[in-house]
């Protein structure tokens, strides 16, 4: 039985994580300029409103489907650590983002800054959320 009390811990602490991470990756690709290069009317206002939904967005797929999901196949396969975490994060990011985002970089003009930006991004909030899951779960 998913014990309730740790998947509110691991769902609160990696949205903390992913928060801190979203803001702070937010930050350098403000002063990257990652966007350079892209029509302005092909990118969307961000303000409070467009950041809140992008991060219920990412805490939905970074956060709890991951925890959910981590929680059900530890009681099948006793997968614990930061380290199996990584290695589910590594194998979820292999297998999602960058297929989706290589496959983009074909087939539409983007500069490669802003794909690569992208790319580390994901994987830095999948690896770092999935890395607390794992922990959380060792103890």
């Amino acid at each position: 039985m998913l014990s309730s009390r740790l998947l509110v811990y691991c769902v609160l602490a990696s949205g903390l994580y992913l928060l801190i991470i979203s803001v702070l990756l937010r930050y350098v690709g403000h002063r990257l300029r990652v966007t350079e290069g892209i029509k302005p009317e092909l990118l969307e206002s961000t303000g409070l409103t467009w950041s809140f939904i992008h991060f219920l967005i990412e805490a939905v797929f970074f956060v709890s489907i991951p925890t959910i999901t981590y929680g059900f196949f530890y009681l099948l396969i006793p997968l614990s650590g930061a380290k199996a975490g990584l290695a589910a994060a590594l194998f979820a990011f292999t297998l999602g983002a960058a297929p989706v985002l290589m496959g983009l970089s074909v087939r539409v003009k983007l500069p490669m800054p802003f794909l690569l930006f992208t790319l580390l991004s994901h994987l830095l909030k999948l690896a770092g959320c999935m890395a607390i899951i794992g922990y959380l779960y060792s103890l």
